[in-house]
This record gives structure tokens, C-alpha cells and sequence, in this order.
């Protein structure tokens, strides 16, 4: 049975996607003009608001109420703990920042309404991290262990830079700029009792007291042998120097004596036989010449 004309189900065209796309697009831009509309390019001392410029806060302040078109830019003053450094457009001041001394941070200079804290590492520390022209974390300075020098002493920016001691010199701290040098055990009666390390002294000490006394005791024992044998050696030489120098000195005496015992015995004067005569002769002319009454008595005998 075939069905009349208009009756049975109705017959739809439906619209084709692409064209629902178009006209829902089409629509969208009717319903936002504004959108359209293109960001005005303001100068340096503003900043856009909608479709106009407005100027800019000063340093210290911010933005309250932007301009409007009879109306200029209401700025108000950054409240305590905030800062606006520049010329801005802001609705609210930037947060001051904070040092915090876990990260060995310390204030060099307090957050203001134009400027922002400027933090620095304490004292023993030096900056890893930094935040423009700010530390934004130290660390400590390292520390020269014993059997070190310091090479360098650590600053803000810089850690320390240590050295090994050289052999025969010690640092106890690995505090000092020179390893000291070890102690000789040069002294009298001084023994080196412990020997020196990088990070020890050498250890002298004296003797023991019975060790002492002990080396005194030989000591005098040996002085007092030595003195004994140089006494007995003088003697015994002296002994035989006299009985071997002694005749040898006597006999070469007397044989330097006998000569000389010899030519006194010559050059003794014997009676002169004319001379006696001579003396006779002369004193028998003298009595010639002179008066008998002069001539001695004897001459009469």
C-alpha cells in the first residue's frame, strides 16, 4: 500500500557544519567589538589602560585608580615593608625582601619606599648564589684542617684556600699563614721523646734523674781513672828521664871539666929561676950605686 503524498515522516535539510562554524564565528565578533581593537604603544613614563595611555606612579608609590577620560593617574605612597623603585603601573608595591640568616644572609641596607633591602653574608661566609647585584645565599667559610696553612683568607665572594705544611713544619689549627718549624732537641741533657708531625710539635724532654745521675757517676769514675793514669805515667817518665838524662849529663860534665883541669894545672906559674935572679942582680946594681949608709939592712946579711 503505497502512502499518500505529505503524509509519513518530514524531510530535513540540516546545515552543513562548515557553514554553522562560519555563522557562530560570525556572530562572536559581532558580539565583542572591542577585541578587536589593538593595544595603544605609550611612552616610557606610561602605561596603557584600555585603549588609552596614563602616566606612571613614581618611585615610592603606586597605582590607586588609572586614568580616566577627564581624569588623570591617582597614585598613593607604598606602605612599611614595600617599595616601588621606578617609574610603574602598578596596583600595589613590590614585598621588601627579607635576609634570612639561615642561609647566612645579613641586612647591609634597610628596604625603603624607593629601594628594595640590599642583603651581604655575614661574617665568615661567602656568597654561592647571587640575585643581580644582591647575594641571595652564603655558605661558611671553610676551615684549614690541622697539617694546613691558610693560603688565602676567605672574603664575601671567595671561600678560603688552604695548603698542605711542607716536611718539617706543623700546624696544630690549620689557623696560621706559615707552618711553624719543629723544635730541635738541641739543648743539654734533652732527648726528643716524640717525633713531629704536619699537625704536632717534635717533644723533647729531659733525662730521667737516675739516668742523670747515673752518667755523672761514670763520668766522675772515668775523670778520676784518667787522672790517676796521667799522675802515674808522669811519674814513671819522670823516673826514667833522670836515670837515662842524668848520668849521660854527669859523665859529658866531667869530660868538659877535665880539660879545663888540665889547662889550670899548665897555666899555673912556676917558680921563675931568672927572674929570681934578675931581681938579685938588680938589687946588687942598686946597692952599688947608692951610699952604703942607704943600702937596706938586709943587704948587709
Amino acid at each position: 500500500m503505497e502512502l499518500l503524498p505529505g503524509w509519513g515522516p518530514p524531510t530535513w535539510c540540516p546545515v552543513p557544519k562548515a557553514d554553522a562554524l562560519s555563522l557562530a564565528l560570525y556572530f562572536l565578533l559581532l558580539g565583542s567589538p572591542h577585541c578587536t581593537q589593538a593595544v595603544p604603544v605609550c611612552k616610557e613614563e606610561e602605561f596603557p589602560v584600555r585603549s588609552q595611555c596614563c602616566p606612571k606612579c613614581s618611585p615610592g608609590y603606586h597605582v590607586k585608580e588609572a586614568c580616566g577620560e577627564f581624569t588623570g593617574t591617582l597614585c598613593v605612597p607604598c606602605t612599611a615593608g614595600t617599595y616601588t623603585a621606578h617609574l610603574n603601573g602598578l596596583s600595589e608595591c613590590l614585598q621588601c625582601r627579607v635576609c634570612d640568616p639561615a642561609m647566612g644572609l645579613v641586612t647591609r641596607q634597610k628596604c625603603s619606599s624607593t629601594k628594595n633591602t640590599v642583603c651581604s653574608c655575614d661574617q665568615g661566609h661567602f656568597c654561592v648564589r647571587e640575585d643581580g647585584d644582591d647575594c641571595a645565599e652564603c655558605r661558611p667559610h671553610s676551615v684549614c684542617r690541622p697539617g694546613q696553612r691558610l693560603q688565602e683568607r676567605g672574603t664575601e665572594w671567595q671561600d678560603t684556600v688552604c695548603a698542605d705544611c711542607l716536611p718539617g713544619t706543623f700546624s696544630p689549627n690549620g689557623s696560621l699563614a706559615e707552618c711553624q718549624l719543629w723544635t730541635k732537641c738541641s739543648s743539654l741533657l734533652q732527648v726528643e721523646s716524640g717525633p713531629g708531625t704536619s699537625s704536632t710539635d717534635a717533644i723533647c724532654s729531659f733525662w730521667p734523674l737516675w739516668v742523670l745521675l747515673a752518667v755523672i757517676l761514670l763520668i766522675a769514675i772515668l775523670g778520676l781513672f784518667f787522672l790517676f793514669t796521667v799522675t802515674k805515667y808522669r811519674k814513671l817518665l819522670g823516673r826514667c828521664t833522670q836515670m837515662i838524662y842524668f848520668p849521660q849529663s854527669n859523665r859529658r860534665r866531667a869530660e868538659e871539666d877535665a880539660p879545663a883541669v888540665q889547662v889550670l894545672q899548665v897555666s899555673q906559674p912556676l917558680p921563675d929561676v931568672t927572674t929570681e935572679a934578675v931581681e938579685e942582680t938588680t938589687s946588687m946594681s942598686l946597692k952599688r950605686d947608692q951610699p952604703a949608709d942607704k943600702w937596706p939592712q938586709n943587704a948587709h946579711d
